[in-house]
């Protein structure tokens, strides 16, 4: 018998949901949209339309639709060229790229050198207080020769410069955004923003300076739909034509059972953490409270029944699939009793209620709170007290962005370069210049990411990387949790849809839409 009055909602829910599933089983729903529309579901609302201020998962998903970059990753983890024809360095401080020529953003004018140039200097640019500032901190200067040439010069050797061109360009003279302006400003990509109401939708049309395939939609609707059971919901009934990671695994059996449906997995790069904040609450510090707590969290429980296997177990922030992975750090299986030990050493015993003087705070969202109540039941088994604290997701990145936690579980999406370490754990990349929101502090950890920047031989780099993971493993600045893998679920009328790793959408681009009869699965 369910008592939690939480969980018996939640499995009502779910049965409604279930029951709803196998009364349209067998049945073709109607599209919700106009011919050549698709919609997808997202969770929460992008919290920026400009690609140089945009920093959150949803952001991403629609912006790398409307916008291009230098270069972008290829599934190795390397750079190829986007908007570079080639691009080669010239020194260890130099990188020349040449654009290609003929690309045009949206609007109809022409992408040139001068764009290139004035989006890296807009970023820098102390006034804009752009949040992306501190990843060209080592850009020393990048200039135009011409109109298809871009030279970036580093202040130092600098092995992962390449990356730098993975910024995505807006056209020159782009003011920054203001809550009054949310359209995208024009790309170079294969759609336009054309409506951005918050909370509700993002509307995309085609660019019509980009070749667009026969058959492909003209148009996406990214609705935001914070609600779980209603995103299954309108998958069933034909609403929605996809969702990524962002379907309960409970329903996921039901919805394949859903003859206009189909559902996708494959591993991915998406890494789940805890953060611990050094800063905020001195308790933190202590290694063994920090110890005490990753071996207070059955993650094989989770992944196995809450995700229902739809993720790995994580030992860091790089995959095994990534060239400078090592999986040579500590681990920390479940083990409560430990857990209880090391609060005891550390100075809590346990009191006359059974728990010790160790109450923390635990920020989420709505989306999350099923997780963080999983966090909060394990973590009072070994006598620590949860508070859980959830808001919209705007509040709670704010709060994340500002170091306002003491513990928080977030999410990165598809990270290539190792040097990803340097924004989340070197010192001086605290907010704003960084992404080190528990202002985690080791010189050694700064030392060996910052000669990490200035060494070239790929096997050197490997060797430091793997050093950076034994620290942070070691210290747990983050506690690993899981990298979880990406799913899909889509109307059949999509053909020739491709999952990413990293969760990218951008072969919505490409996809081709079918007639409901062409996209019935064989019998």
């Amino acid at each position: 018998m369910l008592r939690n009055p939480t969980k018996l909602l939640r499995a009502l829910r779910v049965l409604g949901l279930v029951m709803v599933c196998a009364a349209v089983i067998g049945c073709r729903p109607p599209r919700g949209n106009p011919p050549g529309t698709i919609q997808v579901d997202l969770e929460d609302t992008p919290t920026s339309t400009d690609p140089r201020f945009s920093t959150s998962a949803a952001s991403s998903r629609v912006n790398e639709l409307i916008f291009l970059s230098l270069v972008r990753p290829a599934e190795s983890g390397e750079f190829v060229g986007q908007l570079a024809e080639s691009f080669a360095r010239r020194g260890e401080t130099q990188i020349v790229f040449h654009l290609k020529h003929g690309v045009r953003f949206s609007n109809g004018d022409e992408l040139t050198a001068r764009d290139v140039k004035y989006t890296f200097h807009s970023i820098l640019d102390p006034a804009m207080n752009s949040p992306k500032r501190g990843a060209l901190q080592h850009l020393k200067s990048i200039d135009a020769p011409d109109e298809y040439t871009v030279v970036m010069t580093t202040d130092r050797p600098y092995a992962p410069a390449v990356e730098l061109g993975s910024q995505a360009i807006v056209p020159a003279d782009t003011p920054p955004p203001s809550m009054s302006e949310q359209i995208a400003p024009p790309g170079a990509g294969p759609f336009r923003m054309v409506s951005f109401s918050r909370d509700e939708s993002v509307v995309l049309e085609r660019n019509p300076y980009y070749p667009a395939p026969p058959d492909s939609p003209r148009q996406i609707v990214f609705k935001i739909v914070p609600d779980p059971t209603v995103r299954a919901l309108e998958l069933i009934e034909g609403v929605c034509d996809l969702s990524e990671n962002n379907i309960q695994p409970d329903v996921l059996p039901s919805l394949a059972a859903q003859r206009q449906l189909s559902i996708i997995k494959s591993a991915g790069t998406g890494y789940r953490y805890i953060a611990f904040n050094f800063r905020h609450d001195p308790r933190l510090r202590d290694i063994r409270v920090r110890r005490a707590i990753a071996y207070s969290i059955d993650r094989n429980a989770i992944v196995n029944s809450m995700m229902r296997g739809t993720a790995r177990i994580a030992t860091g922030l790089l995959t095994p699939e990534n060239w400078a992975y090592s999986g040579d750090v500590a681990k920390y299986p479940y083990d409560p009793a430990k857990a209880r030990q090391l609060l005891e050493h550390a100075g809590y015993p346990i009191t006359r209620n059974g728990m010790r003087n160790l109450r923390l705070v635990f920020k989420t969202t709505p989306e999350q709170l099923r997780l963080a109540t999983a966090f909060q039941a394990m973590l009072k088994n070994v006598g620590i007290e949860l508070d859980i604290r959830s808001n919209e997701f705007a509040t709670f990145y704010d709060d994340t962005m500002r170091g306002n936690f003491d513990l928080v579980s977030m999410y990165w999406v598809g990270v290539n370069d190792p040097n990803h370490y340097y924004m989340i754990f070197d010192s001086e990349m605290t907010p704003p210049r960084g992404y080190n929101r528990g202002y985690y502090s080791n010189p050694e950890m700064d030392r060996l990411l910052e000669s990490a920047q200035s060494t070239f031989d790929l096997n050197d780099r490997r060797d430091l990387y793997a050093r950076v993971q034994r620290i942070a493993a070691d210290d747990l600045p983050y506690l690993s949790l899981w990298w979880e893998d990406t799913v899909v679920v889509l109307n059949r009328s999509l053909e020739g849809f491709v999952p990413y790793p990293n969760g990218s959408l951008k072969s919505l681009a490409t996809v081709t839409l079918t007639s409901p009869a062409e996209a019935e699965p064989a019998n």
